[in-house]
């Protein structure tokens, strides 16, 4: 899946958030290329080692 395919998918399912994290190994610079990804999904994230997210659930 490309990035833009993830983002689309994303966007698709109604994510609040798209941490891209797999990466080709060419690709050097991940942030070099979310230009296209995010005019398709805004919130999507070139993730690196260590990102963390604190979880916030709503009460029933």
């Amino acid at each position: 899946m490309t990035m833009c395919e993830a983002a689309a998918a994303a966007k698709a399912a109604g994510a609040a958030q798209l941490w891209l994290t797999h990466y080709s190994p060419s690709m050097m610079r991940p942030e070099d290329y979310m230009g296209p990804v995010k005019k398709i999904f805004p919130n999507a994230v070139a993730a690196k080692d260590g990102r963390t997210v604190e979880l916030k659930f709503e009460e029933e």
